[in-house]
């Protein structure tokens, strides 16, 4: 996706097994749905049990509708297409729950809690663009790669820089406000492709960048 900055996207996580073989495929509607605001209603409106039921899964979680901030982003390797009710999405990326469950809410992870994500795909940030970042107690540098209006209705892209100030962070975390000097690429290293990320409280998702090579410098 060649301008992935502010694209509407949201995604079904289809839970399947249980304890310890859960397992989360996700589904995202990125280049498969144009996300628009009937669309993001018809979304909203959904039954994810009734949902579930009817694809035959354990359960759905329904992410709603999220904007992109990455500048370009690639998927190298994507499964099917599936007609989610009258919403396409495709197949994107697994994440190997084990034992550990849903977390808050019915999501896969529970703000500021690690989730590992497998996805071969990359994601750029150009030179001079704005992010925002999370440096939690352990060291580790997460940017943000999406956010959501779902949790905070007045969250805008213009918000984002004084996000800061409302998130009730871990101690020792951190909440940043940088601008690139140099083009910032992620890419979840091979052969397993495994990603890593957390959300804040508001449901915004940040990926891990200083895991093994999975980003070319560390902002």
């Amino acid at each position: 996706m060649s301008k992935a900055h502010g694209y509407a996207f949201a995604e079904f996580e289809v839970v399947m097994g249980r304890p310890p073989h859960l397992v989360v495929q996700v589904y995202n509607t990125s280049g498969a749905t144009d996300f628009t605001d009937s669309v993001s209603a018809k979304f909203n409106a959904m039954d994810p049990k009734a949902l579930a039921k009817q694809i035959g899964a354990d359960v759905v979680v329904m992410n709603p509708r999220r904007w992109w901030l990455m500048d370009r982003c690639w998927v190298y390797d994507t499964g099917e297409t599936h007609d989610f009710d009258g919403i396409n999405a495709t197949w994107m990326a697994k994440i190997a729950l084990g034992s550990g469950g849903l977390g808050e809410k019915g999501k896969a992870f529970s703000p500021y809690k690690e989730s590992a994500p497998t996805r071969a795909s990359k994601y750029e940030w150009s030179k001079g663009s704005e992010v925002y970042l999370l440096r939690s107690a352990d060291g580790h540098t997460w940017i943000m790669q999406a956010y959501t209006d779902v949790a905070d209705k007045t969250l805008t892209l213009a918000e984002l820089p004084k996000l800061g100030s409302k998130l009730h962070l871990p101690p020792g975390w951190k909440y940043e406000v940088k601008t690139l000097e140099k083009d910032l690429t992620l890419t979840p290293p091979a052969p397993d492709h495994i990603a890593h990320a957390v959300s804040d409280e508001f449901e915004n998702i940040y990926a891990g960048c200083d895991f093994g090579t999975t980003c070319n410098y560390i902002p």
